[in-house]
């Protein structure tokens, strides 16, 4: 039977041992798949986004150690931090604009605990939604099983997220806490925002139609727009990106 080496570490690996991925290219499951989360998806990912995916998880973990950790503690009340999914996988750190899913690992049982993480800027989120499957259980007997799907921009890595929650009630908590982050939520006290963000929008889109036919349309009108849009659609941003990038910023790499 024939035997492979692993394209990150060389090791020689066999049916057994090996991992392959979806460009053909085989990874060791002894050390170098273990180095990926669980739930990211290495039947379809190629060698570079494996690659890509382990060092997310690499920084991702010194962000949750540096970061996240002493926030655990916190006794103030803008600081504490929003857990979503099974065992809290999904955490969430308003106060300095970035979210993490985690995965624990143990040694012997519940023995030797460490945790892993994929840690990304809130301000990426831009899309969360639901889906569930029927699955049966080691009795036989059928159950359905619930997952939120998270999706970030200008992420390298695991940029789609399919992660377990309890019930699809959490979905919706948490699906409104996010649009309540990112002041899209549709309430009467946030219609004002969300009036003022469709009005920039409107203004913006005239404007390019005119630059357009004036023939001024430059690089930065364009940019200018498509920011308009976004804040009309998915909130104005910007404070969680100065948030994010100031924390991450202090990460000691």
């Amino acid at each position: 039977m024939a035997k492979h080496n692993c394209a990150i570490c060389g090791a020689e690996i066999g049916l057994i041992s090996e991992q392959k991925l979806a460009d053909g290219n085989y990874i060791c499951r002894k050390v170098c798949s273990k180095k990926c989360l669980k739930i990211f998806d290495k039947v379809e990912a190629t060698l570079d986004s494996v690659k890509s995916h382990i060092e997310q998880v690499e920084f991702g973990t010194k962000v949750w150690n540096q970061v996240f950790v002493p926030l655990k503690k916190t006794k103030i009340k803008e600081e504490k931090l929003k857990y979503f999914g099974k065992n809290g996988a999904l955490c969430v750190s308003p106060s300095t604009g970035l979210v993490a899913i985690t995965e624990n690992r143990y040694k012997i049982f519940i023995f030797g605990k460490t945790t892993i993480a994929c840690v990304y800027r809130l301000a990426d989120l831009y899309g969360y939604d639901y889906a569930c499957e029927k699955v049966k259980n080691s009795e036989g007997k059928e159950e359905t099983k619930h997952y939120c799907i998270l999706m970030f921009n200008n992420t390298p890595g695991m940029y789609e997220v399919r992660m377990e929650i309890r019930t699809s009630k959490e979905f919706d908590e948490m699906a409104k806490y996010f649009d309540t982050q990112f002041g899209i939520q549709k309430t009467l006290g946030n219609i004002k925002n969300t009036w003022q963000h469709q009005m920039d929008a409107a203004k913006a889109v005239a404007g390019a139609f005119k630059a357009v036919k004036d023939g001024t349309m430059d690089e930065t009108k364009a940019e200018a727009t498509m920011e308009a849009l976004d804040a009309a659609q998915y909130g104005d941003r910007t404070e969680w990106i100065a948030k994010a990038d100031a924390a991450l910023a202090k990460v000691e790499k």
